[in-house]
């Protein structure tokens, strides 16, 4: 009776083992890659703080943010044409587009310039972290489950604002004047995260770069008109060679590249992942707003912003947890 040949253990298993270890190796090369890369999207996005803060010293708050988001709509447009993308909307999606810009662009825009007009850069980039907590809000109001431990952090995370706001730990000092700022800044916050969860749909049927260039060349185009209304373009003139810098840095980096490292980090990492790198970015304002800009750091500061990214840690594992739980 002839035998069957039995293939070694080697020769049948080396092949796929070796497949395997180079298929491991290639989501490894990815995940380091997706986190260098998410490191400096963070750095990018809390550098704008400081540096929109000394332009805002000479230019308007509305001038300021419909300007540089016409270069930064511009720049993604570009980034589009050299991938080649197709640039179009499907008509159906013209209106819906539009109102996305309104809001993610020309009220998210008006509410942070106007903010950073009246606050400093610090209490704003801690402050900006509550969009997380306003996204478990419309969640919520959206039919998913919000776990006990997410509304733990909504709370903690606004209370850790207030103190940030109060800026003192053995005193009382809220008053009108601080507490303005700090509302446009959760004015602001709240509309980024309206505008990020009405975009998911379109994202995933049209492109991420696709909405985020539209919405954001829209919204300019809205916000910088209606600021003339009130300011004019001679503000252009009496910019320093300096301000221009952080005028033309603030337009392009903090927005188009940072956006454009968003979206490679979302690639590789997944969302949860990248929330992670999100944090940092009041770590960036607030620290570049320290060292070069002499923004105070307080230690009511540094502790409600504490508090405050713990409130935000703790509702991002939340709506992780309520996301994997069957609706």
């Amino acid at each position: 009776m002839k035998l069957k040949s039995v293939p070694s253990p080697s020769s049948s298993s080396s092949r796929p083992s070796g497949k395997r270890s180079g298929e491991g190796a290639v989501k490894a090369t990815r995940r380091w890659t997706g986190d260098a890369i998410m490191l400096a999207t963070a750095l990018l996005m809390g550098s704008s703080y400081p540096f929109a803060k000394d332009v805002l010293a000479t230019m308007s708050p509305l001038l300021y943010s419909g300007s540089r988001y016409l270069i930064a709509g511009l720049f993604l447009f570009a980034v589009m044409l050299m991938r080649r993308q197709p640039l179009g909307l499907p008509q159906r999606d013209w209106l819906p587009i539009l109102l996305l810009s309104v809001l993610g662009v020309a009220i998210f825009q008006a509410c942070w310039g106007l903010a950073m007009a009246r606050s400093a850069p610090s209490l704003g980039s801690i402050v900006m972290t509550t969009t997380t907590a306003f996204s478990a809000i419309l969640a919520r109001l959206a039919g998913r489950r919000l776990p006990a431990l997410g509304w733990s952090g909504i709370v903690i995370a606004f209370a850790g604002v207030v103190l940030v706001v109060n800026n003192s730990l053995t005193r009382i000092t809220l008053a009108a004047a601080s507490l303005d700022g700090a509302l446009l800044w959760m004015a602001s916050a709240f509309a980024w995260a309206l505008y990020v969860e009405r975009c998911a749909p379109f994202n995933r049927r049209l492109g991420t770069l696709k909405v985020m260039a539209w919405t954001t060349l829209l919204g300019a185009g809205l916000l910088t008109p209606l600021s003339l209304v009130f300011d004019s373009l001679g503000e252009f003139g009496h910019l320093t060679d300096r301000q221009w810098l952080y005028w033309l840095y603030t337009a392009i980096f903090p927005v188009g590249v940072a956006f454009l490292g968003l979206t490679a980090g979302l690639e590789r990492l997944g969302v949860s992942r990248v929330m992670l790198y999100m944090y940092l970015i009041p770590v960036a304002g607030v620290g570049l707003s320290a060292a070069f800009f002499g923004d105070p750091l307080t230690p009511a500061r540094v502790l409600g912003g504490l508090v405050v990214l713990l409130g935000v840690v703790l509702t991002r594992v939340a709506l992780d947890r309520a996301a994997r739980v069957p609706v």
